[in-house]
């Protein structure tokens, strides 16, 4: 079974006491769609952090547009990528859902800002699984699963996709691949986060010098636990959904 394998854990070990409070900005979240980036996005922000998801205000232009837009377009014209894309020290959802900067130019991103500290996002891979499924939840919109195995991501071509198994396949991969790179570049810290930890918020506070609040619910009662995740998914999504149908709305004009 995928659950006992490493690349499905998270790893607290990655960084030491001393780092606590004390890590490099900027915090890129490398972890997948649909894996808590609005829940640390809304935690930075609650930490007094300048922090985007999903979309960024960059230099150059006046509105939002997506970061993964922008990533792409400073990378075509060979400015640096996260610079270009506004003045954050967070950079908690760089992709569109279908297209993943954090897989397809994780080296420039590391060439712009060596020493940047990256978070990994996990929760289990069958919950993920449905609610990429799920989403968004107006049927008239294809599902982010369905997006995703059209979309011909590296390491996931097109018509991957079909079942639980291949988009953990695909998890895992990703997980050894941004372990690897950190390895290989120890210049970056890599914070690895379970969202379903119920000590997540105390392990995001001691690790970020932020109050553990900020999180949500961190030390909630157990028997409330369940019902307080649905409900903090609920307004999850309620953010998301916007995100999701100005992504349509963007398709449907091309």
């Amino acid at each position: 079974t995928f659950r006992n394998r490493s690349c499905f854990i998270a790893q607290k070990s990655n960084i030491t006491k001393s780092q606590y409070g004390q890590l490099s900005t900027p915090f890129i979240n490398l972890g997948m769609p649909k894996m808590g980036s609005s829940s640390l996005h809304k935690f930075f922000r609650c930490g007094k952090v300048q922090s985007s998801h999903y979309l960024c205000k960059g230099n150059g232009f006046d509105e939002s547009r997506t970061c993964r837009q922008c990533i792409v377009n400073a990378i075509e014209r060979g400015d640096p990528p996260l610079a270009s894309c506004g003045d954050y020290d967070a950079f908690m959802q760089i992709d569109d859902g279908s297209n993943l900067p954090q897989i397809s130019h994780l080296k420039e991103i590391h060439e712009e800002k060596p020493n940047a500290t990256f978070v990994l996002t996990f929760r289990p891979i069958e919950d993920w699984y449905r609610s990429l499924s799920n989403w968004p939840p107006k049927k008239m919109y294809a599902s982010m699963r369905d997006r995703m195995q059209k979309a011909n991501i590296p390491g996931f071509p097109s018509g991957r996709g079909k079942n639980t198994d291949e988009f953990a396949e695909w998890f895992c991969g990703h997980v050894d691949n941004v372990r690897n790179f950190v390895a290989q570049n120890p210049s970056h810290t890599l914070v690895e986060v379970d969202i379903t930890d119920p000590t997540v918020g105390d392990y995001m506070a001691e690790a970020f010098g932020i109050k553990s609040s900020c999180w949500g619910h961190a030390n909630a009662n157990p028997v409330l636990k369940e019902k307080l995740r649905e409900d903090e998914q609920n307004e999850r999504d309620d953010i998301d959904l916007v995100d999701a149908e100005k992504v349509d709305e963007g398709e449907s004009q091309k």
